[in-house]
């Protein structure tokens, strides 16, 4: 599992990819006195599962920091959102030692959200603008996930409810099953360098 210096979530999921009512009937459960908490293991299962394949399951809008371009900018977290309303991508910089932001336009570079992950490129025989070397100097906000949580692959939301069950058994003491771990491996696509 990949970390990023300055990787953080801007936007959380509007929604989580499994429901409250698929949780309690895969964990068995006929009561609404643990809804509270399943409620809450879903959301840590979601991130369990995020961190271990390296992806964002469903929309929500990531932020990273760079100290400078490099040649080609790779998007953590993917996939990309490639169509609708959460396709914005913004690229800012600090552009002399005064401080003065920039931001790059769009028309200025190549954004690939086909790729895994996505990428964004200078225009061909172009470069970078120049800009001051320095921590943070950079900053990136994207839109990534499956879209909606029904979008999310079935095998994701298989594993994730093993998770929550997991969670909800072993209070206290629980780890990713071997089975969510295996499902999740067929989506994993590798990690960055």
């Amino acid at each position: 599992m990949t970390r990023y210096r300055s990787l953080k979530r801007v936007t959380a999921p509007a929604a989580e990819p499994i429901t409250l009512a698929e949780a309690k009937a895969h964990c068995r459960v006929d009561t609404s006195d643990d809804d509270t908490l399943i409620e809450g293991m879903i959301v840590a299962a979601r991130e369990w599962v995020e961190d271990y394949v390296d992806r964002s399951l469903v929309t929500q809008q990531l932020t990273m920091k760079l100290d400078a371009f490099p040649t080609e900018v790779e998007l953590p977290r993917p996939p990309m959102i490639a169509s609708g309303t959460a396709t914005a991508v913004t690229i800012t910089y600090t552009a002399d030692s005064s401080g003065v932001t920039a931001s790059l336009s769009l028309s200025s570079c190549r954004v690939d959200r086909d790729s895994t992950p996505g990428v964004i490129r200078p225009l061909y025989a172009s470069s970078w603008p120049s800009h001051i070397f320095d921590k943070n100097a950079i900053t990136i906000t994207w839109w990534a996930g499956y879209g909606a949580a029904a979008s999310v692959p079935q095998r994701v939301k298989a594993a994730m409810l093993m998770c929550v069950h997991e969670l909800y058994e072993k209070r206290g003491n629980a780890a990713m099953p071997e089975a969510a771990m295996r499902l999740l491996d067929t989506v994993s696509w590798g990690s960055y360098t």
